[in-house]
């Protein structure tokens, strides 16, 4: 504005005010910004945890319904092992095909049964406290079909060839079945030859378990052209600290699955494994009661499985507590072989 010809500059009050608007403009911005900011993570998060859940259910879903001896016409064959550490009717704990499923109660880093002589190769302090374990035993598909019958207990088995040979591969358990029995092994070699795929097995304990006979049948009958191999497959899914960082430099725990070879990790953010199985104690094909893991008598009375997972959001979003959003997630699954 101008007078007599001379520019007139603010005022000190006016220049003042004009701090103090811009200012709390400025202020009113950064805040709307770090709300957004906020929100932005919060959702993320949420987002994230029930990613994880799903997922982590999505997996142990598919990993109990198959599990045991594969129902053949509606008959579950009789069941026999030649694996050393173990007797025809009984094999070594973790080899128990006829039980598809077991578990270990976790409770403050002890394990009920103990872990100690499981055979699963797991270590109870490297596991996630109070957080339970769960053992798959499936036959893995697709099996492979004898092309000629047994003449004796002891003959080499000729199948047709595999799709994936390294299913079928030296040291790999197989169970042989034609409905009415299947007889678990372990194979030493194998090989095409012009009669087929040639499958041998010894008495050697190497690789461990080994065999104790290379018997596979116990009453006189051979197993005939058509009997059905499969590799057999035994799992333990736990809680342990995975490999990955959080956004704060925090080691998050996950979900892992752990076969003959080395651990893998499935699902980062997956705090808490918790089981109930349920029992049919009177044959009848009803449960009647849900147990924990150290609570079941005979694993193989088990015909569904009460799963629970507690999933998180990895990384620190929140406000409340330590900031990390927390779920559980919860499902039955009944295995296939006892109902869909």
């Amino acid at each position: 504005m101008k007078q007599g010809g001379q520019a007139q500059g603010f005022t000190l009050i006016e220049l003042l005010l004009a701090l103090a608007l811009g200012a709390m403009l400025a202020l009113g911005a950064a805040e709307l910004f770090d709300a957004t900011q906020r929100s932005y993570r919060l959702s993320q998060g949420q987002a994230r945890l029930q990613e994880n859940g799903r997922f982590a259910l999505a997996f142990l879903t598919e990993a109990v319904q198959p599990a045991g001896l594969s129902a053949c016409e509606g008959l579950t064959p009789s069941f026999r092992s030649t694996l050393r550490g173990g007797t025809a009717t009984a094999p070594p704990a973790p080899y128990n095909l006829a039980a598809g499923l077991g578990g270990y109660d976790g409770e403050e880093g002890e394990f009920s049964p103990s872990l100690q002589n499981s055979g699963l190769g797991l270590m109870a302090g490297a596991l996630a406290p109070s957080s339970d374990v769960l053992v798959t035993r499936t036959l893995q598909e697709p099996g492979l079909r004898l092309v000629s019958a047994m003449p004796q207990a002891s003959a080499v088995l000729f199948t047709e060839p595999p799709t994936d040979p390294e299913v079928f591969s030296p040291g790999a358990l197989l169970v042989l079945s034609d409905c009415r029995r299947a007889t678990l092994f372990q194979m030493q070699g194998a090989g095409v030859t012009g009669r087929g795929f040639r499958i041998t097995r010894t008495r050697e304990a190497q690789p461990a378990p080994g065999n104790f006979t290379t018997e596979l049948y116990f009453d006189g009958s051979p197993f005939e052209a058509g009997a059905m191999l499969q590799a057999a497959s035994v799992k333990s899914i736990f809680i342990a600290p995975g490999a990955g960082g959080n956004n704060r430099d925090a080691r998050p725990l996950a979900l892992f699955q752990k076969g003959g070879g080395a651990a893998e990790e499935l699902v980062e953010g997956i705090e808490d494994l918790q089981l109930r199985f349920a029992v049919d104690e009177n044959g009848d094909g009803v449960p009647e009661r849900y147990l924990t893991a150290g609570a079941v008598a005979d694993f193989a009375t088990v015909r569904a499985v009460e799963i629970s997972v507690l999933a998180t959001s990895v990384d620190v979003v929140g406000q409340d507590g330590d900031g990390i959003l927390r779920r559980r997630f919860t499902t039955t699954v009944v295995l296939r072989r006892h109902g869909s």
